[in-house]
């Protein structure tokens, strides 16, 4: 297990696209919080002006927004993660080791976590950098509410690229698991099911979806909204990695 985590890390600290997919993010980023400062006026119907957002409100505001580009990023980086080194072949080399499939699975998921919370820490220190130069101020906040959206969000979004490393393995193509990954990061199924429970019954499971959790802005002090993030974020990754040891278990892979 920790040398298939090693030869893991090794790979992701050599990995270009890693650093190009965080500082393009980054970029990005800031240069969004310019355009919200160009038209803030339109902004108002959110409830709190931009410019007197804390840090903890701007960036449930960002997370919430449709697309997703932080759900985009993970995918990107989760599908081209598993699936370079699957069409390289490389897993050839340590596959017949003893519990192997069950390792590099793990060890995968381990990096999965480590670049989502890469992409948490380019958003926060984008979102300070952007709010200063723009907004002239990066008030932080409630120090305790920050950190209990933060690892929310970032096991909400680790159990995403959780998810896409299942659908890499499932379909061993990039541009099915980037197909499927987009329709996710829309939230294309979270809407149509809205819409199907909005005609048909006034039950809203929906709301559980992973994807309408993450864009959805919770209030973290009130106790059943803290619930429900933490339990739609736990039960989710433990069901997508328990998927993804399970059908490594079980690949063909010759």
């Amino acid at each position: 297990m920790i040398n298939l985590l090693r030869m893991d890390l090794y790979r992701f600290k050599k990995n270009r696209i890693m650093a190009l997919l965080l500082l393009i993010f980054c970029a990005f980023q800031i240069f969004g919080i310019f355009m919200m400062r160009q038209y803030e006026s339109t902004l108002q119907d959110i409830g709190i002006p931009v410019r007197a957002m804390n840090e903890s409100q701007f960036m449930q505001h960002v997370l919430s927004q449709s697309p997703s580009w932080m759900l985009m990023y993970i995918m990107v980086f989760s599908v081209y993660f598993y699936l370079s080194e699957h069409q390289s072949g490389f897993y050839k080399n340590y596959i017949s080791m003893n519990n192997a499939r069950t390792h590099s699975t793990v060890s995968k998921i381990l990096i999965l976590a480590l670049f989502t919370g890469l992409m948490f820490v380019t958003l926060f220190v984008a979102d300070l950098a952007g709010r200063a130069m723009f907004f002239d101020q990066a008030s932080i906040g409630d120090w305790g509410y920050l950190l209990k959206m933060l690892i929310g969000q970032f096991l909400l979004h680790w159990a995403f690229a959780i998810l896409m490393l299942c659908i890499s393995m499932i379909t061993r193509h990039v541009i099915v698991s980037i197909t499927a990954g987009l329709i996710l990061a829309l939230n294309v199924v979270g809407m149509l099911l809205a819409g199907l429970e909005s005609l048909m019954s006034k039950v809203q499971l929906s709301q559980y979806l992973l994807v309408n959790t993450i864009m959805s802005s919770k209030d973290l002090n009130h106790s059943g909204d803290l619930i429900h993030v933490g339990g739609v974020a736990v039960f989710s990754i433990l069901l997508f990695s328990w998927v993804a040891v399970r059908f490594k278990q079980r690949e063909d892979l010759g």
